[in-house]
């Protein structure tokens, strides 16, 4: 009698297990695939495309784009007038360096963050900071250094065109949810572009302006240092900080090596200003040493269960508009846990819905989401709305010139107090 038990109780095993790998993999593909095609990238100015095809091959983009973009209707966005005005603009381009800066206004009037073409650049891996509408060299490395950029300059133009004015010129290339993620990312692209070799910066340097010329390398041709993905300090005897900077492969052996130097201390400061996502699973794996009791992750609902080891102090998490994808669902998730006080600035407002890519037959590669619009276990938008701080604070350039960082000055105030 023992040997049928034991072979029916084996065959439910295998049949659970076959059940959670079929689980996993479903929530792969809903969630974490975002590659279904192989990405052809080329510059602008050497499209493998006619311009007498750039009609048909705009065609068959918004053909794609009307019958797998999820979000046109709740956008209130005529998609067929918004095809049709690009549609007839792109019949009278006649160069690459044309189609290309069309193609991404037009993935920018989608108006969300996960919509994007697919060209190469020609760019430096550096990033100014950006407080209001002023633009700071930060913190340049040999490369910048050699064309003269200092820490802290003040970039006042681009190529004798204001730096405000150089912003909101090329804001309509940019896609984004929310405004303040648009404007953040625009700024973002000071050092790169999808045609320029060389550009020219004037900078102001105490009472002195300097112009300076910096060549924009071709993408790929100088690799910058690999950034860890997690990084810690002790701030002092009782303060933990935790630094996250991406929810991409390598974050989970990076975070488990640092999380036992801080995971003792009363308070932790978790900072994800800097996360720009990645996969969203690293995110729910992260929760589980932040979160006490077992709650839905924020996209599939399926139970996150901490880790026997969690932490089991006050968590103060450190947010931005860059603060974007998997790393905002990861934001969400530590919101609704309740075991978490937010400090900073509303995040990026798109914590994905399935983006796909697609390729179309002329080579023309883009990426837009699939998933229909939907909403956290707590009712909070997936798409459109930034994560709120509890406390809105914004770096100030008078600290920022003095070295000091405002929102994790904030911070640690509000734990004194």
């Amino acid at each position: 009698m023992k040997v049928p038990k034991l072979i029916s109780r084996t065959l439910a095993a295998i049949v659970l297990l076959a059940g959670l790998a079929f689980v996993g993999l479903a929530i792969y593909a809903k969630y974490f695939h975002s590659s279904e095609v192989e990405i052809e990238i080329h510059y602008m100015t050497e499209l493998p495309l006619p311009s007498d095809r750039f009609a048909d091959d705009f065609a068959e983009i918004s053909k794609i784009v009307k019958e797998n973009y999820s979000f046109y209707e709740s956008k209130h966005i005529d998609i067929d007038a918004l095809s049709a005005s690009y549609a007839e603009r792109i019949g009278t381009l006649s160069t690459g360096e044309e189609y290309g800066k069309a193609l991404l206004e037009y993935f920018a009037a989608l108006h969300i963050g996960h919509a994007n073409v697919f060209f190469k650049e020609y760019r430096f891996g550096a990033f100014p900071v950006h407080i209001g509408d002023s633009l700071f060299v930060d913190k340049p490395d040999t490369y910048l250094q050699r064309s003269g950029f200092n820490d802290k300059d003040r970039i006042i133009a681009v190529d004798g065109i204001p730096a405000k004015e150089w912003m909101d010129r090329n804001e309509k290339y940019i896609s984004a949810s929310t405004p303040q993620y648009k404007r953040l990312f625009t700024a973002r692209t000071l050092f790169k572009s999808y045609t320029d070799t060389d550009r020219t910066y004037t900078v102001c340097r105490g009472t002195d302006t300097l112009d300076l010329q910096l060549a924009l390398p071709p993408q790929g041709s100088i690799r910058t240092g690999d950034r860890r993905k997690t990084s810690w300090k002790i701030l002092n005897d009782s303060i933990g900080y935790l630094e996250i900077n991406s929810m991409t492969d390598g974050v989970m052996e990076s975070f488990v090596e640092d999380y036992p130097q801080v995971k003792h201390l009363p308070y932790l400061i978790v900072d994800v200003r800097r996360n720009g996502g990645g996969n969203s699973g690293y995110g729910r794996d992260l929760c589980r040493y932040l979160i006490r009791e077992e709650q839905p992750h924020c996209l599939d609902n399926l139970p996150m269960i901490p880790m026997e080891d969690a932490y089991q102090g006050k968590i103060i998490l450190l947010t931005s508009a860059f603060t974007f994808s998997a790393a905002e669902s990861f934001v969400l998730d530590m919101k609704e846990s309740g075991n978490a006080i937010l400090i900073g600035e509303p995040t990026a407002g798109d914590t994905g819905n399935r983006p796909r890519t697609f390729k179309t037959s002329h080579g023309t590669s883009f990426r837009i989401p699939t998933n229909p619009p939907a909403f956290s276990p707590k009712g909070f938008p997936l798409e459109g709305v930034g994560i709120a701080p509890d406390y809105l604070v914004k770096q100030t350039v008078s600290d920022y010139m003095e070295g000091k960082d405002t929102q994790l000055e904030f911070a640690l105030q509000y734990i004194r107090l």
